[in-house]
């Protein structure tokens, strides 16, 4: 892939232009679309744990403006 925002499906669009695929194309798709699932889950994980600090963050200011 030229670069990381290009979807799987127009890297081998892009490759079938300049000439016709083979099987070693798709099995490289294919593995593109694993590595491209992996980083989806884990920055996805990321952004569950960073939500997770905010909700107990806003809890403990909430709890400390009750008890002023």
């Amino acid at each position: 892939m030229t670069n990381n925002k290009q979807s799987i499906i127009d890297w081998l669009q892009e490759i079938e232009l300049q000439r016709d695929l083979n099987l070693s194309d798709y099995r490289k798709a294919k593995e593109m679309e694993k590595q491209q699932k992996q980083i989806s889950y884990a920055e996805g994980y990321a952004e569950g744990y960073k939500r997770g600090l905010e909700i107990i963050k806003w809890n403990i200011e909430n709890q400390l403006q009750k008890n002023k």
